[in-house]
């Protein structure tokens, strides 16, 4: 199952996401591929919604500020991919920036965990730097162009990674749903 939809939200506020997420505080990772490729792939990320379960055994729920932000295109992914996952459903939400490069580098084929789960990528730029959709013989399957606005959500289960971007720096908002 893989779903792909231009245009989940608004050109405004699409705008507004793009600038409010100009504005985080981003973490430097020295590898976002976190040691599943064989190089690494620098970035940055920002944790916007953690749940307690998945939190390194550390007490409580990560839920910042931005989160809110972000929920109205959960919601709106959830109505127009025509799926019925509620906020409720949400255990991880990220966003990731990854520096534009000289050369297209691709991550390892990875899944997020190993627990029944969705994957909703949203594009807060539009950029190269294809999100890469891999079959269990890690061939490519499908290949998605980041565009701002677009969102696609695949089961949790299917092999992906990311390549980097050479136009300009790629931003994305990476969640994690309960099926």
């Amino acid at each position: 199952m893989i779903q792909v939809i231009d245009n989940v939200i608004g050109q405004k506020y699409s705008q507004f996401v793009f600038d409010e997420m100009a504005r985080l505080k981003w973490t430097f990772v020295p590898d976002i591929s976190l040691g599943q490729s064989k190089e690494n792939h620098p970035g940055f990320s920002h944790s916007l919604y953690l749940h307690e379960e998945f939190n390194n055994n550390k007490t409580g729920t990560i839920v910042a500020p931005e989160y809110y932000l972000i929920a109205p295109i959960l919601l709106e992914a959830s109505d127009k991919l025509g799926k019925k996952f509620t906020l409720d459903h949400i255990f991880r939400c990220r966003a990731r920036l990854t520096i534009n490069q000289d050369k297209i580098k691709v991550g390892n084929p990875h899944r997020d965990y190993q627990i029944p789960h969705w994957v909703l990528i949203y594009y807060v730029n539009t950029t190269d730097g294809d999100t890469l959709l891999f079959d269990n013989k890690n061939r490519i399957m499908e290949r998605i162009t980041p565009q701002r606005g677009r969102a696609v959500l695949f089961d949790g289960s299917i092999l992906h990674s990311a390549s980097n971007s050479t136009e300009q720096p790629r931003i994305i908002i990476n969640t994690n749903i309960r099926v």
